[in-house]
């Protein structure tokens, strides 16, 4: 250990001579070297090297002349390469139709990382005005970076992409943890886990710089421990008698266009053929399947009944809309729709409407600007979707309650329904080929799997051009189609299990958690500054 912080004092010491545009950039760099602790990387090393760094820059923050506005800054760079690189791949969606929206490639490219690294800026701030000197400031610093990222998951509808938990893979034992106190819990153990090595530079006595980085191991140790236990015994998990044909049909997504719908469906209605439809309680397309508005097409609908065997049900997702007086659409929605194929044709069995939307890609919270310059949406059936009720269970004849979740919606935490509402299984149908070859569908499918987690329930995921197949209630991928991959997959649903505390609990565990730390931090600052401390070590200046 004293070889150990005798190099922290070296490497800050060389740190603290960086300044302006040098320290910014290399903040940028760090912000986005940390990516790689998500993903489909799991690099927790790179993960500890950017949060630690980051400590290390806010508390030199401190001595500046202005210093709350060089906490905000520096907080803002190293938030900005972190989210460029954990979000760039949005770009691809603008290249998808280049020739009408790669004028807008800025977007993606610096307004979002910006935009979410304003929260990160603000945590900033706020550390360099309330932190202590001592390594009771890690405490401080989970406890705020925090209170910023859970805004950053529900202010203006939220965007808990990439949170601080995520660097745990999912189904993993560390991961079982959020069945307690959910990703957001997870969150704050790695925030505080991952940037208690900058403890062991700075003032207070060599044993209270040394407790951060103990405890945070024991953190891991215990969150593992726990895991491995509640995976002992997962591998005995009960199946249902319910069938359900997974449909993957790898496309890109400029195939997809109105024109070509009628080929697009009969390559899915052929597809699905190939499975034994008579074993199956449903067959599930992807979100986006068909490029067109599937309920208003009644020639689209009469192939389906034409193509597939009388009593077949589909599952699929398409955009539909609502109309007004004189028969004109007063709304747009992204669905999620169950379709009885009869002897005398298709029957709307029910529907789910997209709530969670993606910004600029289904929804535009700068409408009124962006109007100006020709651009809704990148949608290419709306001008932009309305959003839906929220979330419920579907109770369809034969299949145990499902809770759809479209796409982006898997990204939130406890985005399902509770109490008698709870349903067997959840559903995530998805549209990944908007993304290309990116990390986006490997980020995707990882928070994806933290919802099973959190809830306790199978999920079953049916994605274009992503990762289909079942995750068990313990968050693994136990079947499944390779991304990119066209083929069809028959499973055989699971059986879920007990409310999970986090599913009962909800957010209140992780907050408990989070004072945990608070009262910590405070413990730490009495060890600093006690008589006893100071004799076990000489204090040391910064």
């Amino acid at each position: 250990m004293t070889g150990l912080l005798h190099r922290a004092r070296r490497f800050r010491a060389a740190y603290r001579a960086l300044s302006g545009w040098r320290l910014f950039l290399l903040l940028f760099f760090l912000g986005g070297f940390s990516v790689l602790g998500h993903a489909p990387f799991f690099a927790w090393p790179a993960y500890a090297v950017g949060l630690s760094a980051l400590v290390l820059a806010l508390d030199d923050a401190k001595s500046r002349q202005r210093p709350l506005r060089s906490g905000f800054i520096r907080g803002f760079w190293f938030a900005s390469g972190a989210f460029l690189a954990g979000t760039g791949w949005v770009a691809n969606a603008f290249l998808v139709s280049a020739e009408d929206y790669a004028w807008l490639i800025w977007a993606p490219l610096i307004v979002l990382p910006a935009g979410l690294a304003l929260f990160w800026g603000a945590a900033g701030a706020l550390y360099v005005r309330f932190a202590p000197r001592h390594a009771g400031r890690i405490g401080v610093f989970t406890v705020i970076v925090m209170a910023l990222e859970f805004l950053r998951s529900t202010i203006l509808s939220g965007f808990p992409w990439n949170l601080p938990g995520h660097v745990f893979e999912a189904g993993g034992a560390i991961s079982q943890t959020a069945s307690l106190i959910g990703a957001h819990g997870l969150s704050v153990l790695a925030l505080f886990v991952f940037s208690a090595p900058a403890a062991l530079s700075g003032r207070g006595p060599r044993l209270a710089r040394e407790i951060p980085l103990v405890m945070g191991v024991g953190l891991l140790l215990a969150s593992w421990g726990y895991g491995i236990t509640r995976l002992s015994g997962a591998d005995d998990i009960a199946r249902t008698d319910n069938q359900v044909l997974l449909v993957s049909l790898n496309l890109p997504q400029s195939e997809k266009r109105y024109a070509a719908r009628h080929d697009i469906l009969e390559q899915y209605l052929a597809l699905s053929r190939t499975g034994d439809l008579s074993r199956v309680e449903a067959v599930i397309w992807p979100e986006g399947a068909i490029p067109a508005m599937l309920l208003e097409s009644p020639d689209l609908l009469a192939e389906l009944s034409d193509g597939l065997p009388p009593g077949t049900r589909l599952i699929t997702g398409t955009a539909r809309a609502e109309y007004g007086l004189g028969g004109r659409p007063r709304a747009y929605f992204n669905s999620l729709v169950s379709i009885s194929l009869e002897e005398n044709g298709a029957v709307l069995e029910a529907q789910y409407d997209k709530s969670r939307l993606v910004p600029f890609g289904e929804s535009n919270p700068l409408r009124l600007l962006t109007e100006w310059f020709g651009f809704d949406s990148l949608s290419e059936l709306a001008p932009y979707y309305s959003p839906g009720a929220g979330a419920r269970t579907l109770n369809l004849e034969g299949l145990p309650g499902l809770a759809p979740l479209i796409c982006y919606e898997a990204v939130y935490p406890r985005y399902s329904p509770r109490q008698s509402n709870r349903p067997d299984w959840l559903l995530n149908i998805s549209n990944d080929s908007w993304y290309g070859n990116s990390s986006g569908p490997q980020q995707l499918l990882n928070q994806t799997q933290y919802r099973a987690i959190e809830e306790g329930l199978p999920l079953v995921r049916v994605a274009a051009a992503g990762v289909s197949g079942q995750i068990d209630p313990y968050g693994r991928l136990i079947e499944s189609i390779p991304s990119k991959s066209t083929e069809v997959l028959m499973i055989t649903l699971l059986e879920g299990l007990h409310e999970t505390p986090y599913g009962k609990y909800g957010n209140a565990l992780w907050v408990i958690v989070l004072l945990v730390l608070a009262a910590v931090a405070h413990f730490l600052s009495v060890v600093a500054t006690t008589h006893l401390g100071r004799a076990l070590q000489p204090t040391e200046g910064r």
